[in-house]
Parts: structure tokens; C-alpha cells; sequence
């Protein structure tokens, strides 16, 4: 009984789906039966017996494959709303006698193939997606299918994710060059000219660097070097955009670029400020998500 309600489980937690293999498989089964039926020849019986079965089995070892296949979440770290953003997933195969063979893994956006997972045996993958939408939300869903062992259907079956995970606001206005231009105290005045570099979106048309498209080029900005640069920086959310989500995005990429030019800042909110001195830059972004 016990080995009769596992095999049920099996057959209801996988779906199946037939390719374009399964035409031909139905037309060659047919074929045959019209075959032996109208010429009486045993051994096409015994062939076209032999095909069904063949193709039975395989739908029955292709659950097998699939069923004992767990996934969990490692880590899911810097999502932004509207970005492709990574997260890392472990893909683990519990049984300690069977080996699962040819596992496509694909969520909306992409997907990824394993040929072999050993008995006993975990791998790490990298999925990438795009969140609609800022706030505590799940990882999509994950399809693993596989045509093993006949390629006429494909076994499926699909996992949800039920721990939440935080999506950061889309980073996106101006820059903080772009920022200087208009209010040079805020950050400093351009100095020497240092080069030439790719022009971002949103950026003073003055960086612009005009021989790049005479020469029929990519747009390129100038580079300069700033002198009496501030040491601390101080936005403030009501002036950063014009609504609340433009200005969370907006403090979002500042908060990025000045990580990465490890740039002290204060963002000053109605409610409270937040000091990069003594908040973490996660902390930071994990306000603005919530907020």
C-alpha cells in the first residue's frame, strides 16, 4: 500500500506535455496497426506492442527522474524593481541510488540546463528577473523539466517559492555629475579635464563630447576632476522628484553611486534621516523598499 500511494503521488506530482515527437510516434503506431492488421504479420504486432510499451515506460521513468528533485534559495541579494536582478538557487537530488539526467531548470525570464545530477549529489545556478514592482514579494516560480529518456513529452513540474524576499526601487534619475552641474556646492566644481568616458542617460548635455558624433561614434561625455568636493552629502526627499516612487528611485541610485565612490550622505525624510555613518548601505536601501 505504501509503495502504491508514493507511485500516486509521482503520477500527480508531475505534468506532462507532448512535443512534436508525439505525432510521429502516434502516425508510427498506426501505421503499424494498419500494417499487421491488413497483411496479419505477428511480428508487427509484437513491433507496435513493443513501440506503446517502450513509450509507456519512458513517461514512467521520466516521473521517477523528476519527482525527488528539491530546490531552495541561497541568496537573493540587491534586487531592483524593473532591473534584471540575480539570485542563486541550490538544486538538490535526495535519492541515493538514481541519477537525474537532462533537468531544464527556467523561470519567466530564463532558463538553464543540467545534463547529469548525481545521486546524493546538489549544484548552484544563477537565475536572472525583472521585478514589477518595489516592496516584499517571492521569487517566480520554478519550471524542471526534462525529455529524458524519449523526447515524445516533456515531464514537468513546478515550485513556488514561499520565503519573501525584499525588491529594492528601481535606481534610476540623474546622476550625481549630472546632480553637481546645477547645484556645483553640493558636491564641487569641475576642475581639470581628465578624458573622455561613455555618456549615461540623464546627464547635463554640457558633459556631452560633440567630436564623438561628428566622427560618427558612440556619444561619449567629458571626465573632469572636482575640486572642493564635500565631504558629506545631504538629499532630500521631498526635492529629489516630483512623486513619491521618482523620488525613491531617485535616492536609490544616489545611494548606489555614493557606494561606490564610498561617498558619506544623509537622506533627510519628513519622518527621520538616515546617515550613511551609521547605517549600512542594505539598511539603507531596505527604508527605501519599505517606505
Amino acid at each position: 500500500m505504501k509503495y502504491f500511494r508514493t507511485f500516486i503521488q509521482i503520477l500527480n506530482g508531475i505534468d506532462t506535455r507532448p512535443t512534436k515527437y508525439f505525432i510521429y510516434l502516434v502516425i508510427a503506431i498506426i501505421g503499424l496497426f494498419f500494417l499487421a492488421y491488413m497483411h496479419n504479420y505477428n511480428i508487427v504486432y509484437i513491433m507496435m506492442f513493443f513501440i506503446f510499451s517502450l513509450a509507456g515506460a519512458s513517461s514512467i521513468i521520466g516521473r521517477f527522474n523528476l519527482f525527488e528533485i528539491q530546490v531552495s534559495v541561497l541568496t537573493s541579494q540587491n534586487l531592483f524593481a524593473n532591473t534584471l536582478s540575480p539570485y542563486t538557487l541550490n538544486i538538490y537530488n535526495p535519492n541515493e541510488e538514481r541519477d537525474s539526467f537532462v533537468l531544464e531548470l527556467s523561470n519567466e525570464e530564463e532558463r538553464v540546463y543540467i545534463n547529469k545530477l548525481s545521486s546524493n549529489q546538489s549544484q548552484t545556478i544563477k537565475l536572472h528577473y525583472t521585478p514589477k514592482k518595489r516592496g516584499l514579494s517571492h521569487l517566480p516560480s520554478l519550471k524542471i523539466g526534462s525529455y529524458f529518456p524519449l523526447p515524445h513529452e516533456i515531464l514537468f513540474k513546478i515550485l513556488s517559492f514561499k520565503e519573501n524576499v525584499l525588491i529594492y526601487p528601481e535606481a534610476k534619475g540623474k546622476s550625481l555629475k549630472n546632480f553637481s552641474s546645477e547645484h556645483k556646492s553640493f558636491i564641487g566644481e569641475y576642475d581639470d579635464f581628465e578624458g573622455i568616458r561613455t555618456y549615461k542617460q540623464g546627464e547635463a548635455l554640457s558633459l556631452i563630447y560633440w567630436p564623438s558624433i561628428a566622427k560618427n561614434g558612440p556619444l561619449m561625455a567629458k571626465e573632469f576632476s572636482l575640486v572642493h568636493q564635500t565631504k558629506h552629502l545631504n538629499f532630500d526627499f521631498l526635492d529629489a522628484a516630483k512623486d513619491d516612487e521618482a523620488r525613491l528611485s531617485q535616492l536609490c541610485l544616489w545611494a548606489k553611486e555614493c557606494e561606490q565612490k564610498n561617498i558619506p550622505y544623509t537622506m533627510h525624510f519628513p519622518s527621520q534621516n538616515l546617515d550613511s555613518t551609521n547605517r549600512r548601505y542594505h539598511e539603507i536601501l531596505e527604508f527605501l523598499a519599505l517606505y
